[in-house]
């Protein structure tokens, strides 16, 4: 019901139903920036409506800014209704970029190619020497790695697109400060390193999890979301981390292989399996989604609560942050021919969408 009434509050603003482009926006806030925005919101209405029966300073001090802030933000407010129309805050959450982004990345591309077969390691320390900037400003060993771990992935990237797909599946919150603790499934192409499609389950039912993925990968697919990418004829293989249902995955290369499926498919039910392939496509991060697959099964510690019931504000957020990743990278490629994703990529993703 709170839900409800707070969904009906923001169409009572924006328009019934909300403008898809304030829907993200307003599913990129907190709990914290929603309050602001609908009280900024009710505050600027009313004092619209009160046709100078309310004064500037009342409806200010109503809306929690200066009077100079209220009169911007009912110019702006009058000119088009919208969330970005209250204040910065409003916006999308900003990825924090160091101030000698710049510098590394200029020394990267040919620190990483004087010596592509070289270590990590070695590479980090080469940026090191070769970025030009002052010893005691310098990042920190593990943010150079990173961008030297970046720069590897993308030099890996081959036109192969539906060739090698991974799922995997491991815990995640929504921001670095987010103490609720979710488990995210994803359907990852290996060489393009896209997110095919995402979504939150749970760890024990982890072909629930992955039918939610699939459905979300046959939507983008369906919207032409992913139709620049260059597909592959035939799936190469599929490779499955199972979840902590071991038990119901036994039988599924029969599945694969019955539902017509040529690619052979490998599930890992290893230890230690979560977040595998998430590693070596995306990292640790999906945007602002930090991948935590140490917390997958283990004991929580701090502050984190896990979840198996995620909003419809939480599944929002994460297809805002699946689509910025991946437009990150559909834009390197441009598909002249128009080639369309492999028949056993179809059919996987529609057998693991029925669970």
């Amino acid at each position: 019901m709170a839900k409800e009434r707070k969904d009906k509050g923001l169409a009572a603003h924006l328009g019934d139903p909300v403008p898809e482009r304030e829907a993200i926006m307003w599913a990129e806030l907190s709990v914290a920036q929603r309050a602001k925005a609908m009280q900024r919101m009710t505050a600027l209405q009313r004092w619209i409506d009160s046709d100078g029966a309310i004064d500037a300073k009342q409806a200010a001090a109503d809306a929690g800014v200066s009077v100079t802030r209220m009169y911007e933000m009912a110019k702006a407010w009058r000119e088009k209704r919208s969330l970005a129309s209250l204040g910065t805050f409003a916006g999308a959450p900003k990825t924090r970029v160091g101030k000698h982004d710049a510098a590394l990345r200029r020394a990267l591309p040919s620190v990483v190619a004087a010596d592509p077969k070289s270590s990590v390691r070695k590479l980090a320390l080469d940026l090191e020497g070769a970025c030009g900037i002052p010893a005691g400003d310098m990042p920190s060993h593990n943010t150079l790695r990173r961008y030297v771990e970046e720069e590897l992935r993308r030099l890996d990237q081959k036109t192969m697109a539906g060739d090698d797909v991974m799922l995997d599946c491991a815990a995640c919150t929504l921001t670095p400060t987010d103490t609720v603790l979710l488990t995210l499934f994803a359907i990852l192409d290996r060489w393009t390193q896209v997110v095919l499609g995402a979504g939150f389950g749970d760890p024990a039912d982890s072909r629930g999890g992955y039918a939610l993925a699939a459905r979300d990968a046959l939507r983008r697919l369906d919207a032409g979301q992913l139709s620049d990418l260059p597909w592959v004829e035939r799936m190469s293989r599929a490779e499955i981390v199972v979840g902590l249902d071991e038990d119901r995955w036994g039988d599924v290369r029969k599945r694969f292989a019955d539902d017509g499926i040529a690619a052979p498919v490998e599930p890992s039910t290893r230890e230690k399996r979560f977040g595998r392939y998430l590693r070596s496509v995306t990292g640790l991060r999906i945007g602002s989604v930090v991948i935590l697959p140490r917390h997958t099964e283990a004991s929580l510690a701090g502050d984190l609560v896990r979840t198996v019931s995620p909003t419809s504000d939480q599944v929002a957020r994460l297809r805002v942050e699946v689509d910025r990743h991946n437009s990150g990278r559909t834009g390197a490629f441009s598909d002249p021919v128009r080639s369309t994703p492999p028949a056993d990529l179809h059919r996987m993703l529609a057998l693991l969408a029925r669970g």
